[in-house]
């Protein structure tokens, strides 16, 4: 696990570091940025989603990538309902809380802890997930209002969610035995290579320049629940349930992922705190270094 730390840490630190020297100039990781969420992410989710095999995926599969992030939705809305949390934190932290980075870091930290042939069942999670957050989970956070609050619209979020379509073309090819064409086919893989460093170096560009300093206690209760209760209450499922071996491995480590960068766009479409989203997604992101050891310990002691 230490080298699988070491490497991610690099590649993240080798972006932060060019940023910083001038390396690669100021806007570049928004070309980077939109490079993999439209072209590289797609085409290596909908890859290796039509390379994995469905077999064993049963309920047990469904409830581990639903079940938790659903969970964390609940008592986000007990907190509202209590008086412990506002209507706009309380649904910020509603999709913020549930939303994980299972692209960009979800996949290289598989790829690194599990196999790079592990990655189907990670793009297959990681779907799932984002299905279930971009209906479910949009639908709940309309029921959190207090006020005047603005009416849920996301029409535009959904229409332009490159990953989320994916997801789903990649779901349905796979469930219809379609057969990608050859040449497609090679040059959608030759493209998805391209994707976990990129990832992780793009990631380290976006570090740069941001504080952590205002509204730290906000964004350690984000990060928490993110990283620490939605995990906890996967390894409980999963012990539950009786569901152990690589693929529960690889459910576990998609939902410990720090927040999501598209949580960003959400905040600003939202109207969200999007400077409170962006410190969430740099706390939790260097989070992951140190939690990685204790999540190494949970696969290896309950899954």
């Amino acid at each position: 696990m230490t080298a699988i730390v070491a490497s991610i840490f690099i590649i993240i630190a080798l972006g932060w570091l060019f940023r910083k020297f001038a390396l690669v100039g100021e806007g570049a990781e928004k070309a980077f940025n939109q490079y993999l969420f439209y072209l590289a992410l797609p085409a290596l989710t909908i890859v290796k989603i039509s390379d994995t095999s469905f077999s064993g995926l049963g309920l047990d599969f469904i409830a581990l990538n639903i079940l938790p992030i659903l969970a964390a939705m609940l008592l986000v809305y007990g907190c509202w309902k209590a008086g412990l949390l506002d209507w706009q934190s309380a649904r910020l932290m509603i999709i913020v809380a549930g939303l994980g980075n299972t692209v960009y870091i979800g996949f290289p930290v598989v790829s690194m802890s599990l196999g790079p042939e592990n990655i189907g069942y990670a793009a297959i999670a990681a779907s799932l997930q984002n299905v279930f957050i971009f209906t479910f989970g949009f639908f709940f956070m309309g029921t959190v209002c207090g006020g005047a609050c603005p009416p849920i619209s996301f029409k535009r979020l959904v229409l332009k969610n490159a990953i989320l379509w994916s997801s789903i073309a990649g779901l349905f090819i796979s469930f219809a035995g379609i057969k990608i064409p050859g040449l497609i086919y090679n040059l959608m893989t030759d493209i998805g290579r391209t994707t976990l460093p990129l990832s992780l170096f793009t990631i380290g560009l976006s570090l740069y320049g941001k504080e952590l300093g205002a509204n730290l206690g906000k964004v350690v209760w984000i990060s928490v629940l993110k990283m620490a209760i939605i995990p906890a209450a996967c390894v409980a499922l999963a012990v539950i349930l009786g569901f152990k071996g690589t693929i529960s491995k690889v459910v576990f480590l998609e939902s410990a992922m720090p927040v999501a960068v598209l949580n960003y766009v959400i905040a600003k479409e939202f109207e969200f705190d999007a400077d409170l989203v962006s410190q969430s997604i740099v706390f939790s992101t260097l989070l992951l270094m140190p939690f990685l050891f204790l999540y190494d310990r949970a696969m290896r002691f309950f899954l």
